[in-house]
């Protein structure tokens, strides 16, 4: 459970605060979180009065349901709400002052399934929202003209809900977790677009949300070919694919994708084979927590979550036809918490730390994909990054136990995350814009806090010093 406690002493007299406060259809007037509220019950406010209320949330308008279970007129009024995955209790109490009135507000909201840890989490970001809510009512009462709502709702558009779940930390929660897929889930439009035909190449197939996304796409007929480092596990999953999905072309190639010469050799091989490729997705991954460096010379997360990205993607983005094609890269929401350091692309510098290093190979991701797009703007080839929440993964119960261990019960399932990777394959939406950072089929924001952006310089430095660490493996 949350509790939130606020106060404010508003100039009116205690009846006419009461008499409003308490009809709660006027809520959407005090109340930026709130599109629309209705009293469903006839007559005037009393115990059994409920309201059907209209949450804003960006696009999304989420219902909710406020019952009146105690009415004590002029001082006391207690409503109990249900959500679709929380329900509060919210009690107003009203004191006369000689000069006006004064109102306690307390809220109790329970999240079933949320664990005390990420309670923790919540907690600072609803203590927020109920204070802009409080002071949105004192605003009211005392006829001043505060500003909390943007677009007449604080939560909407492109500056609303996706800016305050970005900013405040809330998409950990109601974003990364399952209950941010499941509130996503229930707005989308489904279509049912295939890839009938479409020559599918991705990496990092055999497991966790890859392999997810395999299932998935083989399933809307996609001619898929999965790069993969194991062979016999590569041989196993092909075949549970096909039993599964009943789509014989399903095929494997074997690289060490934190390898440049595997690259290059797995490059050629899809070039002689499939001629054309119409989408490409990034998927593999890893997470390393000692620092090591290949038989390259390469620190590892960084060849494998980031210079391996970049080659196998410049080797393969002249085989797209000229109807367009797919890049779809697979970063992180960790990435939100690094900003790219050109200067210490291996992690030499400072003391070597697996999850920093991990969110900077990510970060660099979401860069490649916006000069990726500028560069293929003309060609059709649409380029997205995306990231698939928190996932409950092998790799991530390996790499980060304690996290794991604290938040297993609301991360998603691969299939879940694999979502958007598959949405961003097939739909003609996605087809329709590029460059972007997805999120649950939707667009979000890149930086967020100071210092994790990166200049246009940064950027250019950043391809300069990619490409002349991959030439080399061209003359080779």
């Amino acid at each position: 459970m949350i509790k939130l406690n606020e106060s404010i002493h508003v100039p009116n007299a205690l009846e006419a605060v009461f008499t409003y406060t308490s009809d709660f259809s006027n809520i959407k007037d005090w109340d930026p979180g709130v599109a629309v509220s209705q009293k469903r019950s006839k007559g005037g406010a009393q115990v059994g009065s409920t309201y059907d209320l209209t949450l804003c949330f960006g696009p999304f308008r989420p219902k909710m349901e406020y019952t009146i279970t105690a009415y004590k007129p002029f001082s006391k009024v207690t409503l109990n709400g249900r959500g679709e995955s929380f329900r509060a209790i919210d009690t107003i109490s009203f004191f006369k002052t000689p000069t006006g009135t004064r109102i306690d507000y307390e809220a109790q909201i329970y999240f079933p399934g949320v664990s005390k840890h990420m309670e923790k989490i919540l907690t600072p970001v609803l203590k927020n929202t109920g204070r802009k809510a409080i002071q949105g009512l004192e605003a009211k009462l005392s006829g001043e003209n505060r500003m909390y709502k943007q677009s007449s709702c604080f939560f909407s558009g492109s500056n609303g809900f996706d800016y305050i779940a970005d900013h405040m930390i809330l998409p950990g929660m109601l974003m990364f977790s399952k209950l941010g897929y499941s509130l996503s889930k229930r707005f989308w439009a489904e279509k049912n677009e295939t890839l009938f035909g479409k020559k599918v190449v991705i990496t990092g197939g055999t497991s966790g949300i890859g392999k997810a996304a395999a299932i998935k796409l083989a399933g809307k007929k996609a001619c898929l070919t999965i790069i993969a480092r194991n062979k016999k596990k590569a041989e196993q999953v092909q075949q549970q694919i096909i039993e599964k999905t009943g789509n014989p072309h399903v095929d494997f190639l074997i690289a060490d994708l934190s390898r440049m010469e595997d690259i290059k050799q797995v490059a050629k091989k899809l070039k002689d084979r499939k001629k054309t490729i119409d989408v490409l997705i990034n998927n593999a991954g890893a997470l390393f927590n000692e620092r090591n460096e290949t038989i390259e010379g390469f620190e590892q997360t960084f060849a494998t979550d980031l210079l391996g990205v970049f080659y196998l993607t410049e080797l393969l983005k002249d085989s797209f036809p000229s109807t367009g094609g797919r890049i779809i890269n697979v970063s992180s929401g960790g990435m939100y918490t690094q900003g790219i350091d050109v200067d210490d692309l291996q992690n030499e510098v400072v003391p070597y730390a697996g999850s920093k290093a991990y969110a900077r190979a990510k970060r660099g991701i979401v860069i490649l994909t916006r000069l990726w797009a500028q560069q293929m703007r003309y060609s059709k080839v649409a380029v997205h990054s995306m990231h698939p929440g928190w996932v409950d993964t092998p790799g991530i119960e390996t790499a980060l136990p304690g996290f794991h261990s604290r938040i297993n019960s609301v991360l998603r399932t691969p299939d879940q995350g694999a979502d958007t990777i598959v949405w961003l394959a097939a739909s003609n939406e996605a087809g329709e814009s590029t460059g972007k950072f997805w999120l649950d089929r939707r667009p979000h924001e890149t930086v967020l806090f100071p210092k994790t952006g990166e200049s246009e310089q940064a950027r250019q430095r950043l391809w300069t010093k990619l490409n002349l660490l991959t030439r080399r493996f061209e003359k080779a």
